[in-house]
């Protein structure tokens, strides 16, 4: 990638953590709600099986009450560990006990590593995700390289709030896009071959 789509990247990312920094804790709960339900009516979720969510930091969509909920439904939810090698692990999330935080000061859970090709629907945190489905996370790309593993008829869901859709992320060769994107307002159909 070149040093300015680098910056520009670098700059979207500021940006975008500036616009979630600013987020009050009830605008937070409020739209992660308005997303959770969006999230609970969509067909990859009802027939899925196995889920995985992730921990929210810094104003992140909370999809806490979305995956209890899910969990009492009967379906195995996964949240993500980082390794030693910053690749992305999935691990059941059995209850909040059993969480502790992890190399990004993230909670993740302990036990042993799910089958990545036993997984139904990766839900995905992002900064930022264009209209082609393509996500700017942090700029570690653990989540990139863990998508990349999964089985190729996974549903992959990005959830955050409209302001962070934007026009294009300028992706780099190893991003890999999301099939749909959930927002606070709207949905963004990336793929409708899951649909």
């Amino acid at each position: 990638m070149n040093d300015d789509l680098q910056l520009i990247r670098q700059s979207l990312r500021a940006d975008m953590k500036r616009l979630r920094s600013r987020m009050t804790t009830r605008e937070v709960n409020e739209s992660s709600q308005r997303i959770s339900l969006r999230v609970l009516e969509l067909e990859p979720i009802r027939r899925s099986k196995t889920i995985m969510g992730f921990a929210s930091i810094n104003n992140e969509v909370d999809l806490w009450s979305l995956l209890d909920l899910l969990k009492d439904k009967g379906k195995t939810i996964l949240l993500p560990r980082v390794g030693k090698t910053s690749n992305i692990e999935a691990v059941e999330y059995t209850s909040p006990r059993g969480l502790q935080k992890g190399t990004f000061g993230i909670l993740e859970p302990e036990g042993t590593a799910f089958p990545y090709g036993d997984i139904d629907v990766i839900l995905v945190p992002g900064l930022a995700y264009d209209a082609q489905g393509y996500r700017l996370g942090y700029g570690a790309g653990c989540y990139d390289r863990f998508l990349d593993r999964v089985r190729e008829d996974a549903f992959i869901c990005g959830v955050c709030y409209e302001y962070q859709v934007v026009d294009n992320i300028h992706p780099c060769g190893s991003d890999v896009p999301v099939h749909w994107i959930v927002t606070d307002r709207s949905e963004l159909v990336i793929n409708w071959d899951y649909f």
